[in-house]
């Protein structure tokens, strides 16, 4: 199955990329409205989700911890508490920088998330199924890998963002998405690729759930709407608010396609459903 995937992906993606590469400028010019309200929130929240994976992820896996009074019990808890803190913190000032929201509400909402993921944990708990902490793995090292690997390429890619052009008045600055401009030192020139649109994709890791828990088999099909919807709705609003172009968000959601089914090959290797 996911060889077949990656057949029909593969060829979408480079298809869409050959396009873009000739049309980022075009699309970028008929759908910028950096007022629209729709992309303004889900500028906003559109990355709170990947982060809410990890963060859950790494709850469920400190609460279902092996070995309990070993030094490596310890030690990971340890591990797990600064990773569970970090992304509780990464998504309260996301909503805290992109809504007008008071910096001192930053604590009240990771509380909030972290309880929130706590409970749910806690009653994913009760069942110690190894399945289970697969899938939270494969959670938490998706996010991680695609966090580093787009931040690594924005600082080495240094493209122009549209909006930036637009208010310098001059486009002289755009390139082609397949031509690096070299190291970045300004947010405006971290256009390629996009962030959001690389943690909006990573909700993919939902599909994880109807093949954990017998109960959702049912659900698979909304489930999959509901990916789709926001891996389609997240990128497109980049492109309104003119912070990326098509091809930007089109490598963003590539990166993270890649990476889930790349950690969920090597975790799930050899074992069977």
């Amino acid at each position: 199955m996911m060889k077949n995937r990656k057949v029909i992906l593969i060829p979408v993606f480079a298809i869409l990329l050959c396009i873009f590469a000739f049309t980022d400028l075009q699309i970028s010019n008929s759908l910028y409205q950096p007022t629209n309200k729709i992309a303004l929130f889900l500028q906003g929240v559109g990355e709170i989700p990947a982060m809410l994976i990890a963060l859950f992820s790494s709850m469920y896996l400190f609460k279902t911890r092996m070995n309990k009074g070993s030094r490596e019990y310890y030690l990971s808890g340890i591990g797990y508490g600064i990773v569970i803190l970090l992304f509780a913190l990464i998504a309260s000032v996301m909503l805290v920088n992109y809504f007008p929201i008071s910096k001192f509400l930053i604590p009240i909402f990771m509380s909030c998330f972290i309880g929130a993921c706590y409970m749910i944990s806690k009653s994913w708990s009760k069942y110690d199924n190894p399945r289970l902490r697969d899938v939270a793995l494969i959670g938490l090292l998706s996010v991680v890998i695609v966090l580093i690997t787009f931040n690594l390429m924005k600082l080495g890619w240094g493209r122009e963002r549209y909006r930036h052009m637009v208010s310098i008045g001059s486009f002289e600055g755009f390139s082609r998405w397949f031509i690096p401009q070299g190291i970045t030192k300004s947010d405006d020139f971290m256009s390629f690729p996009s962030g959001h649109s690389a943690n909006a994709a990573l909700v993919i890791w939902l599909s994880l759930l109807s093949e954990a828990f017998a109960s959702l088999k049912n659900k698979k099909i909304g489930i999959w709407i509901l990916i789709l919807m926001w891996m389609l709705l997240v990128p497109i609003s980049r492109i309104v608010m003119g912070a990326h172009f098509a091809s930007d968000v089109t490598v963003g959601v590539a990166i993270s396609l890649i990476v889930f089914m790349s950690v969920k090959k090597i975790i799930w290797r050899d074992k069977k459903n």
